[in-house]
């Protein structure tokens, strides 16, 4: 029974057990009836407890159920389930442990009380799937909390621990067991009548409709286009304004509309795509190793990144530089990092003291030798990176994983330096890396399944997202992203100036313009990077301007003169007054003859060169599967999540459409016709009417 009924002196303990989170899938919500109508039928039931098996309350709701084509099968929450709990005669505890998530808490609203573990989260993060509350909690959570602290928690999609809880969510917080402390609590308000209802209160907007209206302006210019924001405003002005029954219905119509929309659906899919990103073929999640300490080669930006991320994932971490200045930097930038956090109140300086002390910094490899993880985090040149690896293999024990946090460089060169090329995988972090929620894992042809379950079992504990990806020149983020900022070059030396394409693609969505991105990474480090495959690919070859701005040292922020200009002490692109003499001059080296570029051709050129490099990326089997490539360019690349990924966005678009206009820019012939050539995988998916965002590599 996937709840099971208990009565322990007259309280039904109703306990919900999927074996899994306790969604509130159709078998859920038939068993939460089922056993809310024995207690209707008990006449010696004085009261209720509702309490989650394992680890969680509920999750909230069945996503796969949601994405389905078919109408939501009865019963329903918001028309059978919840009224059901609130017409009981006698009060309904809903004790919370876990996670109560999205329909969970929504099932504990329409409880008559509410306890918790302080350590339960609770949270109606639906607007980050697209949608926004749609079984009652629009309505009930504003006469829970308050109109204001309601909206405020369900636009930001807030989760948060229950001893955190507004007021008015918890009525009391368990410190031991809970069970026992529910049980006890619903003893204490068996008698009190009437029994709480929270649809039976009223409630009032804290400004009447100006409230609301200010709201839907804030709304309307966040730039995430999140399309739950704005119904979520309207159902709670619905709450102040509507009777409960008349606003409950018009809550789950405007829900089940946006449900169906081409809007929501992208969010959604980032949700399932990124949960997918772990389950690779062959790999048993149990066979990881144990990462109990971690040294970090390399004490620059990079490397003091990774050490403050692993030490808040409490890993003991050694930072190891031969430079003794450069390791003092890298230890001073992680305390800086936690003491500006305690500075804005987001730590304690408790903690913050326990982080430090987390950190130590070493100078010889002997100290590290004895660490489970080594993550090597030094300069980008092979040699350098061959050496250490010469050095790592010499000093760890036995079992160690080797990692290298290389962006672009050949991973199965790196491990052939060692004699345990088994042991040896890529973490590419993205900077900021204890920031940045993108984890690249690189797997080389030697890497062992168990050493790859402990990248992704790490990622985990790190709060990463991890993607997999194959080895080759710049794996799936850089590799991709190199064909987008090349057509972004192409396109000024052919008419556009730096500020169009980067504000065309702004608008467009994408969080930074590819301009800007150079300016902030530096211009010298991808120079290097061309300089390394100029010497190895004599068929490479990118677009001249890009050279003609490193020659001069306009490496970006750092320098003051990039694509941009830049004060001291500040961030804010200005105008780079000599670099479009510089654009100029290069056209007409070149040949080219300089004409005006539309913001649609720009968006197009640099959005379906990234799809024509993923067609291929997925046709050698570097990701397993297209979903991957879409989580990579969300997480790592500021790829607006409204448009769900590149791939997604392509399937959207039209593979056929696609095609068709890739072939159009073939025929302008600057830069490089050749790559304009649509992939046999997108030529073929077309023909078969497969996505592209689904298709997944045969193991």
């Amino acid at each position: 029974m996937i709840v099971e009924t208990e009565i322990r002196d007259g309280i039904h303990v109703n306990t919900m057990q999927d074996g899994k989170l306790n969604c509130m899938g159709t078998p859920m919500r038939r068993g939460l009836l089922e056993a809310i109508d024995r207690a209707a039928a008990d006449s010696a039931c004085r009261a209720v407890v509702l309490i989650g098996h394992g680890k969680a309350f509920s999750a909230g709701a069945d996503i796969n159920e949601l994405n389905s084509v078919a109408p939501i099968v009865q019963p329903s929450l918001h028309q059978l389930v919840f009224p059901a709990i609130e017409a009981l005669p006698v009060p309904v505890v809903a004790a919370l442990r876990g996670s109560a998530l999205g329909g969970g808490l929504e099932l504990a609203l329409a409880c008559s009380y509410r306890v918790a573990v302080p350590d339960a989260m609770l949270g109606l993060p639906e607007i980050n799937l697209g949608l926004f509350p749609g079984a009652g909690g629009t309505q009930r959570l504003p006469r829970a909390i308050g109109v204001e602290a309601a909206m405020n928690l369900m636009l930001a999609g807030r989760v948060f621990p229950a001893a955190k809880a507004p007021e008015g969510l918890i009525d009391r917080i368990i410190e031991g067991d809970l069970l026992d402390g529910a049980l006890t609590f619903a003893a204490e308000v068996a008698d009190a009548r009437p029994v709480p209802v929270l649809m039976k209160k009223t409630v009032a907007a804290p400004g009447g409709a100006g409230f609301f209206q200010f709201a839907r302006g804030v709304a309307k210019a966040d730039p995430r286009k999140l399309p739950g924001a704005l119904p979520i405003i309207d159902m709670v002005e619905a709450a102040t304004k509507l009777p409960p029954a008349k606003a409950i219905a018009l809550e789950f119509e405007t829900f089940t509309a946006l449900l169906r929309s081409d809007a929501s659906r992208p969010f959604r899919y980032a949700f399932l795509a990124e949960r997918a990103t772990s389950s690779i073929p062959g790999v048993d999640p149990q066979s990881a190793r144990p990462v109990k300490s971690a040294a970090v080669i390399g004490a620059g930006t990079m490397g003091a990144g990774i050490a403050i991320t692993l030490s808040e994932a409490g890993i003991p971490v050694r930072i190891l530089d031969l430079n003794p200045e450069a390791l003092q930097r890298g230890i001073d930038h992680c305390r800086k990092t936690w003491d500006s956090r305690v500075a804005k109140g987001r730590l304690t300086e408790v903690k913050r003291d326990a982080l430090v002390a987390n950190v130590q910094g070493v100078e010889s490899y002997s100290e590290i030798g004895e660490c489970d993880l080594v993550i090597e985090a030094v300069v980008e040149q092979m040699p350098v990176k061959k050496a250490v690896f010469a050095e790592l293999d010499r000093v760890m024990k036995a079992g160690a994983v080797l990692a290298t946090n290389t962006s672009a460089l050949n991973l199965d060169e790196i491990a052939a330096t060692t004699g345990r090329a088994g042991d040896v995988i890529g973490l590419h972090f993205f900077s900021p890396a204890n920031i940045m929620k993108l984890l690249e894992i690189v797997r080389g042809k030697e890497t062992a399944s168990d050493v790859l379950a402990t990248a992704l079992a790490l990622a985990k504990k790190l709060k990463k997202i991890p993607v997999v990806s194959g080895v080759c020149d710049g794996f799936i983020g850089n590799r991709m992203v190199d064909r987008y900022i090349s057509q972004a070059m192409y396109l000024v030396e052919e008419g556009a100036s730096p500020q169009q394409v980067d504000q065309a693609l702004e608008r467009w969505g994408m969080a930074m313009g590819p301009f800007r991105m150079n300016d902030v990474v530096g211009n010298d480090i991808p120079w290097d990077g061309r300089k390394r495959r100029q010497e190895t690919d004599p068929n490479f070859v990118f677009p001249a301007i890009a050279d003609e701005v490193c020659e001069r040292g306009w490496f970006g922020q750092k320098t003051g003169l990039g694509w941009y200009k830049y004060i001291p002490g500040q961030r804010k692109p200005l105008p780079n007054p000599e670099l479009m003499e510089v654009i100029e001059a290069t056209s007409a080296r070149l040949g080219v003859e300089r004409r005006k570029i539309t913001d649609e051709e720009i968006v197009q050129r640099c959005i379906f060169a990234l799809i024509n490099q993923a067609a291929a990326i997925l046709d050698e089997g570097i990701a397993q599967r297209g979903s991957d490539i879409d989580v990579a360019y969300l997480y790592g690349y500021g790829f607006p999540r409204f448009r769900g990924g590149p791939l997604f966005f392509a399937d959207q678009f039209g593979l056929y459409a696609i095609i068709r206009q890739i072939r159009k820019f073939a025929a302008q012939g600057h830069g490089e016709p050749d790559f304009w050539k649509p992939h046999p995988l997108l030529l073929s998916l077309c023909e078969s009417g497969e996505a592209l965002s689904e298709y997944e590599v045969n193991p």
